[in-house]
């Protein structure tokens, strides 16, 4: 009960705070609220009462801290000794639970109140959020004692704060900060989460400060070594400016333009500022964000397939063959890839029961075994032209490939001893998501990939952990900057469906697949979806809906 008065506060204490009146007459209209706004809504903090108790202390400190960053935490640290008060650091993490739950408030024997609540994930000082696994469960204890005037407060507690997932959502801000491919062809995003109210700087703090430590090795900025931020950014009629040290006038004119990108789309990715102006001591700095870098770059492809063996693209309906060559037919082959080039005419395809991988040239009318192995993974394209796969039975590395035969082997030790179901390679060629089968459960990694001057891949760093709340993952695809199109389960013994995964962000479902659905590809985003049954038919997701593609097919495939 008192879980759930403390929840009916939370949300009587928002509405208050919002609404001056209601409106009793009128037209209904649609409103779609900004991002980032900060508008009327907040949360209004309690002080401790007089002989509360020490379970109504812990729970009034909890409501008190989820109102923290309007007030700063100042009532929140009112339910704290002196000594905790000064220690406790709110924003050290956040850590998020389901709205359809609530904090259970108890004392253990110890004499210590102990809260209790399943965790939907964690988000980081540096804004970095990771989900939690679907049994995980947050336990926090709260040791009390009273003070002077025989009042009781908390002495002891961990760093940060509990917020439900509602909450998380209207107080914290998406925000992805946006680096530089190897070669600066192409903008990376790197996720992060934001309190709403100060977005702006934190975001030039994160950009300033660097990647995440697992995508460092893929990208870099142009930002000069000990740049930083001379105050708080100003934001006013949509323009945000961006007052930074005298270090950026050492970067070239090119590096400026790069850096003045970089700046404007990650606080542009907010519909609430249109623009951006950065200033070095006040001064106009004068560089243009004009460089035309996408931080997606994907265009218009058709959908490939295999149709009786060949491969083929699929147009008004119909599968049309890409090469006439006898001899593919009797290579079986399976798990289509294709390249980036425009008129697709490069693809890749495993043979002869997964032990080959075959490299075809439609446009020359040739094809080829590129590599042999004992049971090849699903082939991934790159922008670069390289072909990305390994063995299944994975002893610690993958294989990458040229047409000319070229073979690069990185070393990934944390692939040793797994079975590798399925890789995909980002779209600029900076990450490779991977899905391994870890003693029967499924595992999603992502790590970055790094190159040299001329685009070959020479490591691959070490990985993080995307989709924890999934219990199962069949296959997947890019749709995003920092999103995955996933096949799989969420618990053993439930349905098959589609997920969004974000790459630093929660997942949420997108639809259940076709019914026999056993492979996928994508190419732009969820309306890219094509999927293909056990019946040899693929469906696009469309609307909301399937709809029929093509038929008899083998492999579907968008570039990557």
């Amino acid at each position: 009960m008192r879980s759930r008065a403390i929840a009916l506060l939370t949300a009587c204490a928002l509405v208050l705070a919002g609404c001056s009146s209601l409106p009793r007459a009128g037209e209904v209209h649609e409103v779609n609220p900004s991002p980032t706004a900060e508008g009327d809504i907040g949360l209004t903090a309690q002080p401790p009462g007089e002989g509360d108790d020490p379970e109504k202390i812990v729970s009034g400190f909890l409501v008190a801290s989820r109102a923290g960053l309007d007030d700063d935490f100042v009532v929140a640290r009112q339910y704290l000794m002196d000594s905790a008060a000064s220690e406790w650091n709110p924003l050290a993490q956040v850590r998020v639970y389901s709205d359809s739950q609530n904090t259970q408030i108890s004392t253990i024997d110890s004499g210590a109140i102990r809260v209790t609540v399943g965790s939907l994930g964690s988000l980081s000082s540096s804004g970095v959020y990771t989900e939690s696994a679907n049994d995980a469960v947050i336990t926090t204890d709260f040791s009390l004692a009273k003070n002077a005037d025989g009042q009781w407060r908390i002495v002891s507690l961990e760093d940060g704060i509990l917020f439900s997932e509602h909450l998380f959502d209207q107080l914290y801000v998406k925000s992805p900060l946006y680096f530089l491919s190897t070669d600066s062809s192409a903008l990376v995003a790197d996720l992060r989460w934001y309190p709403r109210k100060t977005f702006a700087t934190n975001a030039v703090d994160g950009l300033l400060a660097g990647p995440s430590q697992w995508l460092a090795g893929g990208v870099h900025t142009a930002f000069p070594s000990g740049t930083s931020r001379a105050m708080a950014v100003d934001v006013t009629n949509g323009v945000a400016t961006v007052d930074l040290s005298t270090e950026v006038l050492a970067a070239s004119d090119a590096e400026q333009t790069l850096l003045a990108t970089q700046l404007q789309r990650t606080l542009t990715a907010s519909t609430d500022i249109q623009s951006v102006q950065i200033t070095v001591a006040g001064a106009p700095l004068g560089a243009d964000a004009n460089a035309d870098l996408s931080a997606y770059p994907f265009g218009s492809f058709s959908l490939s397939v295999l149709a009786d063996g060949l491969p083929a693209q699929v147009s008004g309906g119909s599968a049309v063959p890409m090469i006439d060559n006898p001899a593919l037919p009797e290579a079986d082959l399976s798990d289509l890839a294709v390249g980036y080039d425009a008129d697709q005419t490069q693809y890749a395809a495993l043979a002869n029961g997964g032990k080959d991988l075959m490299w075809i040239d439609t446009r020359g009318a040739f094809a080829y075994s590129l590599y042999s192995g004992e049971l090849l993974i699903r082939p991934s394209f790159d922008a670069f032209g390289w072909v990305w796969t390994g063995e299944t039975a994975n002893s610690g590395s993958l294989v990458v490939l040229e047409n000319d035969g070229a073979v690069a082997q990185l070393q990934a030790g944390w692939l040793g001893g797994v079975n590798v179901r399925d890789i995909a390679v980002s779209r600029e060629g900076t990450r490779i998501v991977v899905v391994c089968d870890v003693g029967g459960e499924a595992t999603v990694y992502v790590a970055s990939i790094t190159r040299d001057g001329q685009g070959v891949p020479t490591a691959l760093g070490d990985p993080v952990t995307v989709g924890q709340r999934l219990a199962d993952v069949t296959e997947l695809a890019w749709i995003g900057p920092v999103t995955l199109v996933v096949l799989g389960k969420t618990a053993a013994g439930s349905e098959t469906s589609l997920y969004s995964v974000e790459i630093g962000g929660p997942m949420s479902r997108i639809a259940a697949p076709y019914t026999g659905t056993i492979r996928l590809t994508a190419g732009r985003d969820e309306s890219s979806i094509t999927v293909l049954t056990d019946k040899g038919n693929a469906y696009g997701y469309d609307g909301g809906s399937w709809r029929s593609i093509a038929t008899e097919v083998s492999a579907v495939a968008y570039p990557g």
